[in-house]
């Protein structure tokens, strides 16, 4: 039996079992991140600014202060609940800005979907799209026993911006936002041709890699204390993307 499965499934008939997990995982998160994070382990970022794009209950920036601890951070978190428990703990650290909205191609209003499977909150599956806010759940192996009638979306609409909007420096951008990638890059351009910050994607789809192409990116992989060339295969979650500048700078296999 696939344990993940079945855990889920717990979440969604225990009630208090997932808020009790996730809330371990919070405050575990920094020493326990995901090894892709290591790579700012490369970068001069030192006190330079790292842009957060979805936020979600603060992992990123946790495991950005203890890899990066001089490093100015502004994230962005489009759910409102999440955006104010991380202002609320953020609020005495200068270091740290949360802007509760979402980011995209355009500025304006924008929908956003919260899916809740029976008694679990599935925050960290919520999207600026519909589909891409259920699917997840939907796949088959990743809930045991599925049932469509348990799976209920919450429908608000927030304030969306792009990133050019803010005006900001970032030497690293790391984006995890359930599809909409693509859209927040096109938001971004000319923050990113300007300042040609490292980027770190969830899961990117063959348009974000050919865009960022246009853009003299090209994809590499941590690993082993070093980035490979190519796109990260699954379960690792993050694809980096580097310039011929980033490369030069840093260890990168060619093997």
């Amino acid at each position: 039996m696939n344990s993940k499965a079945l855990a889920r499934f717990l979440y969604s008939c225990v009630p208090g079992l997932a808020a009790v997990r996730f809330a371990v995982k919070d405050l575990t998160g920094a020493y326990f991140a995901k090894p892709e994070y290591k790579g700012v382990l490369l970068l001069s970022v030192g006190g330079g600014l790292i842009v957060d794009v979805g936020a979600n209950r603060g992992q990123s920036i946790a495991a950005f202060k203890k890899l990066a601890p001089e490093s100015h951070i502004v994230a962005f978190e489009p759910d409102p609940t999440l955006a104010s428990k991380l202002a609320s703990r953020y609020k005495r650290v200068q270091a740290v800005t949360i802007h509760g909205c979402a980011l995209g191609q355009y500025c304006g209003a924008a929908k956003f979907f919260v899916p809740m499977y029976g008694r679990w909150n599935c925050d960290g599956m919520s999207s600026t799209d519909r589909h891409e806010a259920t699917q997840w759940l939907r796949d088959p192996g990743r809930m045991l026993l599925f049932r469509e009638a348990k799976l209920k979306v919450a429908e608000y609409t927030i304030e969306c911006r792009t990133l050019d909007s803010y005006g900001l420096t970032p030497q690293l951008v790391k984006l995890h936002a359930q599809g909409a990638e693509l859209a927040i890059l096109k938001g971004s351009e000319q923050t990113i041709r300007q300042y040609k910050p490292a980027l770190m994607c969830a899961f990117p789809s063959v348009a974000v890699t050919e865009l960022l192409a246009d853009w003299s990116y090209r994809p590499h992989v941590y690993y082993n204390r070093r980035f490979i060339p190519g796109i990260a295969k699954r379960p690792v979650t993050f694809t980096w993307y580097l310039t011929e500048n980033h490369v030069r700078q840093i260890s990168v296999s060619v093997s």
